[in-house]
């Protein structure tokens, strides 16, 4: 494996990268839309972010797959669509008869473990729950990562080794948004930790200034909601150049490759949550070093359509990893581009729904398989939000206009929007018989997708985790087996738990991935364990190396 994923390198280093393999760090931007001056929106206020755009190459239509964030980034992770490996209920932890995690099949890997077994160090800081894995450090497989908790983890590696990063910033998040009385202890702690971050900076874009979209009323509460949403978007830009400065202070800027992007949309209503772009188009800027640039020329904005599932294979074909035949997206730098892109939604907390999308660069098709069912679902978290308590408000005072309604009424089975004609996604063309030709062509590539992918929309929530979890309990990985010869440990796993991903330690703390066949040092201890995605981890056994002999615990 090694000997051909360094062949694949050599082979894209020609193109891309000519002398050594870089550093990729993905800068992950909580609810955030496409809120950045430099790319169009003159409200905002972003001149780091702006350097970013001037200097690299901005794909103007990249999506998400969901508008919410585990289910997007289960999908970022292993390049596979969340509806294909069961992580698509927002969130497993709440919904169903006891909190469960989604198991993919077992060969599936996080990418971020890919790139370990093949020398990269990989940190994250934050925004562990990927539908498969515990939301906390320690709680999910402990094969993704090196660290965890770090925001500049690349100081935790080894000199020589290349690192993958994802420095998750969490001030645009939705709660950032929230002012007034909470509806629940968490979200007021969630609200009073935001604002501590918030007291620390300016607020500089005004209420007056901001522009309200025409499907939500043009009113003081609402206004101030968006202002702050871009008053955040102003911290995290200033926390950008933080990144930035660091890694140059570092000496390691000019050998790292930076990807700007976000989970989902905005944390407004009809934004975070739904299908519409609001929701699912967000920011995907990437920045190469001159020495590695070539190919970049510096401002160039391009429209091809790019889905999330595209910055898994993206991030392995730089890094010159195979990518794994099992994932659904493509890499950017390849020839074959995205026709259309997908998107999914179905529970969410306490809302029980599903419904599927399709988009090419002129239309998108969303379907709705859960009918009689309004738009503006009643979620405890959102209803926070004052520009929430101000649609409700009006809706029940017949207050607002024809547009400004139909999110907050009943969900028509098919919506086709003209996106050229029609950005804000107001008109329904679904059932103008102009457009039946239209509909029925997106339709028909919608079902081929969901009836290649969809494996387990059809399942009851309850029926599902029977599947992941039989009798609702977790199952554990098997104890991986091990063998000696010549001076190396060799490991593989057992019957009942094959593909599972196994790491091993030589002081029980600092987990490597297992791929190839471990050097035994003498007096010495090696730690072994094994893990599944979604499944307890196995016990742990220790292969002691002390004086002669060799003792298994």
């Amino acid at each position: 494996m090694k000997i051909i994923s360094r062949f694949l390198f050599v082979l894209l280093a020609q193109v891309i990268f000519p002398d050594e393999r870089p550093n990729i760090l993905v800068i992950m931007a909580d609810d955030m839309s496409l809120r950045i001056n430099a790319l169009g929106d003159k409200t905002a206020i972003t001149p780091n972010l702006d350097e970013l755009v001037k200097n690299g190459t901005s794909y103007m239509n990249a999506f998400t797959t969901a508008g919410v964030c585990a289910c997007s980034r289960s999908a970022l992770l292993t390049g596979k669509n969340q509806i294909s490996i069961g992580s698509m209920h927002m969130r497993t932890s709440s919904g169903g008869s006891v909190p469960y995690l989604a198991v993919p099949e077992a060969h599936i890997k996080a990418f971020p473990e890919i790139l370990r077994k093949q020398g990269y160090f990989t940190f994250t800081n934050d925004k562990l729950d990927y539908q498969f894995s515990g939301i906390f450090p320690g709680s999910g497989p402990f094969t993704i990562w090196n660290s965890e908790k770090d925001k500049f983890g690349w100081r935790n590696r080894k000199n020589s080794e290349p690192f993958f990063g994802m420095i998750n910033l969490i001030i645009t998040h939705e709660s950032g948004i929230f002012r007034g009385k909470m509806n629940s202890v968490d979200t007021q702690a969630i609200k009073l930790m935001q604002q501590t971050r918030q007291m620390l900076y300016e607020a500089p874009v005004k209420p007056e200034n901001v522009i309200v979209p025409p499907f939500l009323p043009d009113t003081s509460e609402v206004r101030k909601d968006i202002a702050r949403a871009y008053n955040n978007i102003y911290i995290l830009d200033i926390e950008v150049k933080e990144i930035i400065d660091q890694l140059k202070k570092d000496n390691i800027l000019d050998d790292t490759i930076i990807i700007f992007t976000s989970d989902h949309g905005d944390g407004l209503p009809r934004y975070k949550r739904e299908l519409f772009d609001t929701g699912i188009n967000v920011p995907f800027i990437i920045l190469v070093p001159k020495k590695f640039s070539s190919w970049q020329k510096p401002g160039e904005k391009i429209y091809d359509l790019v889905s999330f599932l595209d910055i898994a294979p993206t991030v392995l074909d730089i890094a010159g990893v195979s990518i794994p035949s099992y994932m659904d997206g493509k890499s950017i730098f390849g020839n074959e581009k995205n026709e259309y892109i997908f998107a999914a939604r179905d529970r969410l907390d306490s809302f029980k729904g599903k419904t599927r999308a399709v988009r090419n660069k002129d239309y998108k098709l969303i379907k709705n398989y859960s009918l009689g069912i309004v738009g503006a679902q009643k979620l405890s978290f959102r209803e926070n939000l004052m520009s929430m308590k101000e649609l409700r408000k009006m809706y029940e005072n017949n207050e607002l206009n024809e547009i400004q309604k139909l999110w907050m009424e009943l969900i028509p089975e098919l919506q086709l929007y003209d996106l050229n004609k029609d950005p804000y996604e107001i008109n329904n063309l679904a059932y103008d018989p102009n457009y039946i030709e239209v509909v029925m062509t997106l339709e028909n590539i919608l079902e081929e997708w969901i009836e290649r992918n969809d494996f387990y929309g059809e399942l009851e929530e309850d029926d599902l985790i029977e599947v992941f979890w039989p009798g609702n309990s977790q199952p554990q990985t098997a104890q991986p087996l091990h063998s000696i010869s010549d001076g190396f440990l060799y490991l593989k796993n057992k019957k009942d738990s094959v593909n599972a991903s196994i790491g091993f330690s030589y002081d029980g703390n600092n987990w490597e991935v297992y791929s190839d066949p471990i050097k035994i040092k003498k007096n010495r201890k090696i730690y072994i364990k094994a893990v599944r995605y979604g499944w307890k981890e196995s016990e742990t056994k220790i292969v002691s190396f002390v004086n002669t002999g060799q003792d298994i615990l």
